[in-house]
């Protein structure tokens, strides 16, 4: 019976001096599956180039690592650590991404179709020009995050924090959003077409022809209503307790 092979870990205190661990580059090469590797500021693409079959890491460190263009469809990541590092022009699709941290990273012009996101920190992230078809984000923390440009429809967002974020133009027609923080977000020239925000703040957001024609915002909190931001809601179908605080900012009283 063939034991189960263990993880490699490339730093502690507890290797063995006469089997010092392997370089961090030879184990990417050469197996697919790997923990508590650490591989930062390394450039993962000529081992990532040899073998492209999917990866599976857990707990390994790539903070500013070389990922630029690098080959990682399928690939999963469970509990890592990816603060700062380059994954411009990527193959990511049908990658997973579960917990850890991917903070201040850049996905530009990456491949994302089908990429899946749960509970990742994902702040100050750069996702210009990546392709986000039908992409997955649930429970991330995207304060600061750029989505800008992305390519692609079908992005999906839940319980997501995008405060501040910059989401201009982004196209999210459609979509139904659960859970999301759009605060002092800047949402100029989105599509909010059609779109259904459920228990989503939208309050000091940057709405500036952001279009929400047919959308649903029964359930979003639209923070103080003003002349100029309820007029930026047009299309929109609202309740009668958000109908009330639009009257109210008219200078009309609503008696029953």
């Amino acid at each position: 019976m063939t034991e189960a092979p263990t993880p490699f870990h490339h730093h502690g205190h507890d290797t063995d001096p006469a089997n010092p661990p392997a370089d961090p580059l030879t184990l990417l090469a050469a197996r697919t599956d790997l923990t508590d590797v650490d591989f930062t500021g390394l450039d993962l693409r000529p081992a990532l180039r040899r073998d492209p079959r999917p990866r599976t890491f857990t707990r390994c460190t790539f903070t500013e690592a070389n990922l630029r263009g690098a080959h990682l469809a399928e690939a999963v990541f469970t509990d890592c650590t990816a603060t700062a590092a380059d994954f411009t022009g990527a193959l990511l699709d049908q990658a997973r991404w579960q917990g850890g941290s991917a903070a201040g990273a850049k996905f530009t012009d990456a491949d994302c179709g089908d990429l899946v996101c749960d509970g990742a920190d994902l702040a100050n992230t750069k996702w210009g020009g990546a392709l986000l078809a039908d992409a997955t984000f649930t429970g991330c923390r995207m304060i600061g995050a750029r989505l800008t440009g992305h390519r692609g429809v079908g992005l999906q967002l839940a319980r997501c924090n995008l405060a501040v974020a910059n989401l201009n133009s982004l196209s999210l027609r459609g979509a139904h959003l659960v859970g999301i923080r759009f605060t002092e977000a800047d949402l100029g020239g989105a599509d909010f077409r059609d779109a259904t925000l459920e228990d989503c703040r939208l309050a000091e957001a940057n709405l500036r022809a952001a279009n929400f024609t047919g959308a649903d915002l029964r359930g979003a909190d639209l923070g103080e209503l003003t002349i100029a931001t309820a007029a930026q809601f047009r299309g929109a179908v609202i309740s009668p307790s958000q109908a009330a605080h639009i009257c109210t900012a008219l200078g009309l009283n609503v008696i029953g």
